[in-house]
């Protein structure tokens, strides 16, 4: 009875961590191809500031809804979030900063994904792993193995190799005329994009480690605690950068002009992103997280051939494979030996007996039983 319980029970929580993990990949493709629809669709355009707001405004009250559930009602909830207030007044404060990153860093990806291709930006937005990494060592203190700096290496790389904003270059100075300005046009508008998402990658990585910084204090509140600090502050950033937005249509027609279902499903897919973030942390590891990841790239480049026409190009293709090894590399989901066993081969030819015993010897240290693992 208790072995099928305990079955019954690991192949539900492997449910869990499947389906997290395929909401994920849809989310993480999902969003990017949604947002470049929604912003190359025929129509009014709609105030990128605005659809920041209604994501905040739509989250608060979800986040809220779970942390009364999970402080026992509504009533309870009330009064854990005044009593934290009033006790944790300083660290309300501090969480300014990761919410004014993060409304910048929603900003930026809609300026970014105006003037790039779904499939250049969602992996050009990758680069937030090097820019984590780097604020890791520098404010957490974290060491990297060789494995990671070898990922961070192939990562930028990758992304080099995506962009064609060379090709871009040399394409628009070749052609005269009207060809040449339109090739320019498109080379400014290629330049715009890259440094609007990598601003977006700088600020949701320096935000994310600012807040990992929080979360190792002593005090540990509820992940929807945060989430609550996080939008309320942001709702109120967003609407003051909406305030001081130049926008004659949202004077005649109004601030959700030119909503439609696409831009609603872009501020429905943000939030999901939002609320997956504790789902993933707590039934997928890094690794699982990894390889999520690189479908994801490789379901958004296949997205954007079908939705937008979008040539994939031999160096699109390295770049993409570059970036896919960068993730599983830094995410440890691979090793050094995987990527290149002929690397770690030893020739058998009594050269080097000193590397041959350590081989060996590291060998019985894996298969020993006080290194082993349930």
């Amino acid at each position: 009875k208790f072995a099928i319980q305990r079955v019954y029970d690991m192949s539900g929580a492997q449910v869990r961590k499947w389906a997290a993990l395929t909401v994920f990949v849809a989310q993480n493709a999902g969003v990017v191809l949604l947002m470049r629809l929604s912003r190359v669709a025929p129509g009014d355009p709609y105030s990128s500031r605005v659809a920041v707001l209604m994501q905040e405004l739509v989250k608060l009250p979800i986040c809220t809804l779970f942390f009364a559930i999970e402080c026992g009602g509504v009533f309870a909830c009330t009064r854990s979030l005044r009593e934290d207030l009033l006790n944790n007044s300083i660290e309300w404060f501090q969480l300014g900063v990761p919410a004014l990153l993060y409304t910048v860093q929603n900003n930026a990806l809609f300026i970014g994904l105006t003037n790039l291709e779904a499939a250049v930006a969602h992996v050009t937005y990758q680069t937030k792993i090097l820019f984590t990494a780097l604020f890791s060592i520098c404010m957490l203190g974290r060491q990297l193995g060789r494995p990671q700096w070898l990922g961070l290496f192939f990562l930028v790389i990758g992304v080099i190799c995506v962009q064609g904003l060379f090709d871009k270059l040399t394409a628009s100075s070749s052609v005269s005329g009207k060809g040449e300005k339109s090739g320019r046009l498109e080379a400014s508008k290629a330049i715009i994009g890259v440094l609007a998402m990598l601003t977006a990658s700088l600020c949701t990585s320096f935000a994310s480690v600012y807040f990992e910084k929080m979360l190792k204090g002593t005090r540990k509140p509820s992940l929807w605690l945060r989430n609550i600090q996080l939008a309320s502050y942001s709702a109120a950033i967003a609407s003051v950068s909406v305030l001081f937005e130049e926008d004659p249509l949202r004077v005649q027609i109004g601030w959700l002009h030119g909503f439609t279902y696409t831009t609603w499903s872009v501020v429905g897919m943000n939030v999901l992103g939002g609320l997956l973030v504790a789902v993933t942390i707590k039934y997928a590891d890094n690794i699982l997280r990894g390889f999520a990841q690189a479908v994801a790239i490789i379901f958004g480049a296949l997205g954007s051939v079908v939705l937008f026409n979008f040539h994939i190009t031999p160096s699109f293709c390295v770049g993409v494979v570059f970036v896919i090894a960068a993730i599983l590399l830094y995410g440890e989901a691979i090793s050094m030996q995987d990527l290149c066993p002929f690397c770690y081969k030893h020739p058998n030819n009594g050269s080097e007996p000193e590397a041959e015993e350590a081989l060996m010897e590291k060998g019985a240290n894996r298969t020993s039983p006080s290194s082993s693992t349930c």
